[in-house]
């Protein structure tokens, strides 16, 4: 009687065993995306950043160097 529960758990285990085995297995990448600080200046591209969104400068726009 011990030995047919004992094998029972045994064959339930390895059964339920690779699903946990699986789940520590998976890993998901979270990338974190900064938002730029508004009013920030990107001089490679000659724009800045306002009310989430970019602004491309022009010649009258005060927050962009000249």
């Amino acid at each position: 009687m011990v030995s047919l529960r004992l094998r029972r758990l045994s064959l339930m285990s390895l059964g339920v065993l690779p699903c946990f085995m699986l789940n520590g297995c998976i890993v998901h990448d979270r990338t974190v995306v900064h938002e730029p600080v508004e009013g920030y200046y990107d001089s490679d591209h000659h724009r800045w950043y306002h009310e989430h969104a970019w602004v491309a400068c022009d010649e009258r726009d005060p927050h962009c160097p000249p």
